[in-house]
């Protein structure tokens, strides 16, 4: 017998058990994928300490994260009564006749106040969101809960989908999790590396991720750095520029590790700013992807 066999065929099998119960976990109750993957990965790792099965583990666990999501997003628990729809204000915010606003939840489109090429993908993400509603719109989950501006929290059902379904899918928009809000965020994931790898809309330009090395600027960030410090359990730096704060410890962090962000960025606070300028405080770790 050649050695090595029986840890590799171990490994397959435990391989095959995990992605069995990945699949009918992620189905049943929509477990955001990053903490689904996180876990897998660790309960493989933990197995086989070698560096090329560690390594191996870790592939395999983001290879079948894609293809373990639901084909479609869950249809809604509860939906509103019909409400009238005044304008779109861009593609993830909309005003109801009665003046209140809705921000959608789950993804995040470009604004329209970006310039450049986020600019016009803002605006396309306006365009398609206002070819697809109707008069009539209805919010899931309801009743709505609010955030600080007063805006209520949900998503917009347009009959056989959601809005955000379809500009996640054409690559007009971007996922992140927002708890408690984020029952869609594991099939919006799934959709947006589909756009993704097919290059429609914005991946279609090949800027994003940018480089944390080269943030300037505040606002909804999707950045790639190296992580070159790590402060604490719950705190590491990207390319000496952007601290990220986890929502939780995350012992398997690792200097060198490549890591892809999204989220809404600061300026660091004075005392801290001239280390490292930028700081993303994370809400949910699917806003974190390793890059391998």
């Amino acid at each position: 017998m050649i050695h090595g066999q029986p840890k590799a065929k171990t490994f397959l099998s435990m391989f095959a058990k995990s992605a069995t119960l990945f699949i009918r976990v992620s189905r049943k109750w929509s477990i955001p994928v990053g903490e689904l993957i996180a876990s897998t990965s660790a309960s493989v790792a933990a197995q086989f300490p070698s560096k090329f099965l560690t390594k191996a583990a870790l592939i395999a666990a983001f290879v079948y994260s894609g293809a373990s999501v639901a084909d479609s997003c869950p249809p809604p628990q509860t939906l509103s009564p019909p409400l009238k729809l005044q304008r779109v204000i861009d593609g993830d915010t909309v005003k109801l006749s009665d003046g209140s606003s809705v921000r959608l939840t789950g993804f995040n489109s470009f604004e329209p106040k970006d310039s450049g090429w986020k600019r016009q993908y803002a605006r396309k993400a306006r365009s398609r969101a206002q070819d697809v509603l109707s008069e009539t719109i209805f919010i899931t989950p309801w009743p709505a809960s609010t955030d600080r501006y007063g805006r209520l929290l949900g998503n917009l059902w347009i009959g056989e989908s959601y809005l955000g379904e379809v500009l996640v899918a054409e690559g007009l928009a971007l996922t992140v999790s927002i708890p408690p809000e984020n029952r869609l965020v594991a099939c919006l994931l799934d959709l947006e590396w589909q756009a993704r790898d097919a290059k429609r809309g914005v991946w279609a330009l090949g800027h994003l991720p940018e480089s944390a090395e080269a943030l300037n600027r505040g606002g909804f960030q999707h950045r790639v750095g190296d992580i070159t410090q790590i402060l604490d359990a719950k705190t590491l730096v990207l390319s000496d520029r952007l601290r990220v704060m986890l929502p939780k410890a995350d012992s398997s962090m690792r200097l060198g590790m490549r890591l892809e962000v999204r989220g809404w960025v600061s300026r660091s606070p004075a005392s801290v700013r001239g280390q490292f300028p930028w700081t993303l405080t994370l809400k949910d770790l699917t806003n974190r992807t390793r890059v391998f």
